[in-house]
């Protein structure tokens, strides 16, 4: 009843960002599970698969100070609608080349155009929704984010299994490409009708930079110390689960796709119960909460075990690990003054894709060279190392008031 009620109270911009985020997850999904399948069939090993992950995570990364640029210079929705074709360019174009170069190439321009919506998210959500409904619209448009994840981890699964019947493999996963391609461009309708703020000032490039200085404050460097060793723990596993499952344990794409949607589902469940939890626990102990039960499941996903048994231990991990990023992305933003709400998320962006592209690329060389399951160890412990960190940023929130 909440979620409608808060649903029925949003403006037209932050509905149709919500289709946006939609659609982009869906794109998002599709690249990160079926471009290591696909450069794995045309004959590429889990170490160059890192690479072009780790790329397009990069490119997110400094993109976003880009992206901050344009944000506030040509305005919200021609920034999206320019991120968008970027999105469809990289992604139907990586299907047609085969040399490593222009495969990295079409990785940047993925990683371009995903950077938009990633440095604009925190800001976009603050200055269109009231404070009392902020944790609210940042769980929903987390659940959104994670239903496209869904769709484009399942569908893109039962389509290159049914496909494989008919086409060969590589073929089979191509087609999914050309389907994400049409998705991004499908995606300019809801951009058109949005509206950039009327108090908008465009703000040139050395402005843009003096912002960087101005948040350089004692608990946003710790912040984004704390981002950074999560995303070096995501990095090294989370990227490789549709090969792990895949080369690892001989599992097909169709129940690959179906485990990894499965997986996202659970990031949707939380997504929904998230609000509860914060009213019940408060934003901080929520956060260390969730992080923490998360990590058992992450353990045993190493360990053999059954279908059944894989797919819950991927469910609670995802749900538990991911749940909380509404409520962090929320504290991120009470961090600064809100003329530098979008210098803040192009940082978080940068911080938190630099250092997930540094654990992909040590990720793909440790599983090339070492085995399938030591990246998870290291995993395990830069989490707790991040939780703690975590937890002493809100010190005296967990002390005091929530």
């Amino acid at each position: 009843m909440e979620t409608i009620r808060v649903i029925k109270k949003l403006n037209r911009n932050m509905k149709m960002f919500l289709i946006v985020n939609l659609i982009e997850c869906f794109v998002m999904g599709v690249f990160n599970t079926f471009v290591g399948i696909y450069l794995k069939e045309i004959g590429y090993g889990e170490h160059f698969v890192g690479y072009v992950l780790s790329i397009n995570t990069l490119v997110i990364a400094f993109g976003s100070v880009f992206s901050a640029y344009l944000l506030e210079k040509i305005g919200r929705r021609y920034s999206f609608m320019l991120g968008f074709l970027f999105t469809a360019a990289g992604s139907i174009g990586i299907i047609f080349v085969h040399s490593k170069i222009l495969i990295l190439l079409m990785s940047v321009a993925v990683g371009f155009g995903l950077s938009v919506r990633a440095t604009a998210e925190g800001m976009f959500i603050t200055e269109n929704t009231p404070e009392e409904n902020r944790v609210a619209v940042f769980s929903l448009s987390y659940v959104i984010y994670n239903l496209g994840y869904v769709l484009a981890t399942f569908l893109g699964g039962v389509i290159s299994s049914y496909m494989a019947h008919v086409v060969d493999s590589k073929t089979a996963v191509q087609i999914i490409f050309v389907i994400s391609t049409f998705m991004s461009l499908i995606a300019i309708i809801p951009i058109a009708l949005m509206k950039d703020p009327k108090n908008h000032v465009p703000r040139d490039l050395k402005g843009c930079f003096k912002a960087y200085k101005n948040i350089m404050k004692k608990n946003v460097i710790a912040f984004m110390i704390y981002y950074g060793i999560i995303g070096v723990g995501a990095g090294l596993v989370v990227p490789f689960f549709s090969i792990y499952l895949k080369y690892s344990m001989n599992i097909s794409d169709a129940v690959v796709g179906s485990i990894l949607s499965i997986s996202q589902f659970g990031c949707i469940v939380g997504g929904m119960v998230i609000p509860f939890l914060v009213s019940r626990m408060g934003r901080a102990r929520t956060v260390i909460f969730c992080q923490l039960i998360s990590i058992p499941f992450l353990l045993s996903i190493m360990f053999p075990q059954g279908l059944i048994m894989l797919t819950i231990a991927f469910f609670m991990r995802n749900g538990l690990m991911n749940m909380a990023t509404p409520v962090m992305q929320n504290l991120e933003m009470d961090l600064i003054e809100e003329d530098e709400r979008t210098n803040l998320s192009s940082l978080a962006a940068v911080v938190q894709n630099i250092s997930r592209a540094i654990g992909i690329t040590a990720g793909g060389f440790i599983m090339e060279h070492i085995s399938y399951n030591a990246p998870y160890f290291v995993t395990v412990v830069l989490y707790v190392i991040g939780v703690l960190i975590f937890r002493s940023i809100y010190k005296s929130d967990l002390i005091g008031k929530k």
